[in-house]
């Protein structure tokens, strides 16, 4: 089967994450990347001797009228994903898109409908989803294997936070970062969201003069009873904490941090362990290739899309909740 070739949108952190899925993947090729900074796109082209084309955002046509491109990976800005998504299933070209869809959830629907009306994919990337250790809690959850569902927590920080250039275009922490734990606990739960409260906090005085916030703490009551408790924050000096626990009838489920190494030591006058991860990149790395494989089995026709629209648009209206509670600083009752 021919491999499905790449337009890759966007060169950072992510961006560089998905090149080397990419690249290992027996199923997958890149043909161009697109980079402001099109200087540092080059040199790794040139270093890893890739037949890919480099170009700016200012220069698609050749991009879009080439036909061996069947697909965009988008890892660029928020604000670019519109225009790119909505040009990309034009020329007919799969969309593989970084959360967000776009910042709103009426552009976000729209761009759903013309994948629909084109007959491409359009994949949002919500990487949780397809990490093995949560796949398996998951499977547990849906199977009742410890019983009924009771109680979600979700840990997520980083260990610092992103510059205050990145923070100010963001959307806010609810936007940028919480929106993957709502996911998982929407992904969990088995139900649609009753009502939600978020208390909120920003300590650094740079981020809250953005009128963001660097620790908030959001609470779920889902109709069927269960109850998801969601901590996120900007800053844990040791290092980036990823933990889910998920209560039942029987028993406790919980998914640990991963550690960056494997030696414990033990001396007489105490016992010392790795680090935990720092970094999304190192935490996530096997997720980030599930989601690549899994779009590669939806373009050859192996799968359906594990991620749909309603799922974005859910995990987009439980957002906006989110930010209305937190200016009312009460409860919010989900629409209906």
């Amino acid at each position: 089967m021919a491999k499905v070739t790449f337009a890759l949108f966007g060169f950072g952190n992510m961006g560089m994450a998905h090149m080397k899925n990419i690249l290992t993947s027996p199923r997958a090729s890149v043909k161009w990347v697109v980079r402001n900074k099109i200087q540092e796109a080059q040199k790794f082209v040139q270093d890893y001797n890739l037949a890919a084309r480099c170009t700016t955002p200012d220069k698609l046509e050749g991009l879009y009228n080439d036909p061996e491109v069947n697909a965009v990976l988008i890892c660029s800005p928020t604000s670019t994903h519109e225009p790119v998504i909505r040009d990309s299933l034009l020329a007919d070209k799969a969309v593989f898109c970084e959360k967000p869809i776009t910042d709103a959830i009426d552009s976000t629907a729209a761009c759903y409908d013309l994948a629909e009306k084109v007959k491409r994919p359009l994949f949002n990337a919500m990487h949780r989803r397809f990490e093995p250790n949560f796949c398996s809690v998951r499977e547990k959850v849906m199977k009742k294997e410890l019983g009924n569902l009771r109680l979600i927590k979700v840990t997520s920080r980083d260990l610092a936070p992103p510059p205050i250039s990145y923070i100010k275009t963001s959307g806010g922490i609810i936007y940028d970062s919480t929106i993957h734990d709502l996911d998982m606990s929407l992904w969990l739960a088995g139900s649609q969201p009753e009502s939600v409260y978020v208390s909120a906090s920003a300590f650094d005085p740079d981020i809250a003069s953005c009128g963001d916030y660097d620790q908030v703490v959001v609470t779920i009551k889902f109709k069927n009873g269960v109850v998801s408790s969601v901590e996120n924050g900007r800053v844990a000096p040791y290092g980036y904490d990823q933990r889910l626990e998920v209560l039942c009838d029987k028993g406790m489920l919980q998914v640990d941090n991963k550690r960056s190494g494997l030696v414990w030591e033990h001396l007489a006058q105490g016992s010392s362990v790795p680090p935990i991860d720092s970094h999304f990149t190192n935490r996530y790395p096997l997720a980030y290739a599930a989601e690549l494989e899994h779009f590669l089995d939806v373009m050859q026709g192996k799968a359906e899309l594990r991620v749909k629209k309603e799922d974005t648009l859910n995990a987009m209206r439980l957002v906006r909740a989110c930010q209305k509670s937190i200016a009312a600083k009460a409860p919010v009752t989900m629409e209906t």
